[in-house]
């Protein structure tokens, strides 16, 4: 079994890697391991569809390096990003809830190390696991909260309105002036619902207002977080 490049080597390779999870962090070392003995880590290539929409997919992913995105397909064809997901976060659990084939798809950004957990296991694990089962709920909480958020944003709001408020999340999450978009201008603009002329002119007008800079591999300078904030 290959472990993922870059992560620790040895009989507690995989003990460790599950230990970082959010997921599995109330468990003790031997409940890690009993956990970590299931697991199956894999390698996925930039680009890769992990499941697409309409499939039944087995299994609970957990991501230890790379970026995933979560997308649908509108009636209209266009895609609309749901989501981007990073290290510690978990994908695949729709269709362990619901018993339902899956919605929308999922697509890796870059490389990325993901641990497998077969839907029969984690059936058993959240069994004998309640710390697990009341993650796994907190979690998926919070995704439903910022799914909320995001319709009313694009339902209610312009197009600085939902960038200002997309950049404050940012800012909140990092606790820093210097925040990074987590993906592509083409993904942020499907996430807020703008095409990515829009959002690249909108940026450019905060930057000549002076509430932000731009900067390279997607960096952004927040100067006025008050002025932003209160758009």
């Amino acid at each position: 079994m290959d472990l993922p490049h870059g992560h620790p080597q040895g009989d507690d390779a995989l003990e460790q890697l599950v230990a970082r999870v959010p997921l599995f962090s109330a468990l003790v070392p031997d409940e890690l391991t009993a956990v970590a003995q299931r697991v199956r880590p894999r390698k996925h290539p930039r680009q890769e569809q992990l499941y697409g929409a309409g499939e039944k997919n087995s299994k609970l992913m957990i991501i230890h390096a790379g970026r995933v995105k979560i997308y649908r397909i509108t009636e209209s064809g266009h895609e609309q990003v749901i989501r981007i997901l990073g290290p510690g976060d978990f994908l695949g659990e729709s269709t362990f809830i619901s018993g339902a084939t899956s919605d929308h798809f999922a697509l890796t950004l870059e490389a990325s190390d993901i641990c497998e957990l077969h839907h029969d296991e984690l059936h058993d694990y959240l069994l004998a696991y309640p710390s697990v089962a009341v993650k796994m709920v907190e979690t998926l909480s919070a995704r439903l909260a910022g799914t909320e958020h995001q319709l009313s944003m694009l339902a209610g709001e312009d197009a600085e309105h939902r960038l200002a408020a997309y950049l404050m999340a940012l800012h909140d999450a990092s606790g820093k002036a210097l925040v990074k978009l987590p993906t592509t201008k083409k993904d942020v603009a499907s996430f807020l619902g703008l095409t990515p002329e829009t959002l690249s002119r909108k940026l450019t007008q905060f930057e000549e207002i002076g509430w932000l800079r731009l900067g390279s591999r997607r960096q952004i300078e927040l100067l006025d977080v008050e002025a932003l904030r209160l758009i």
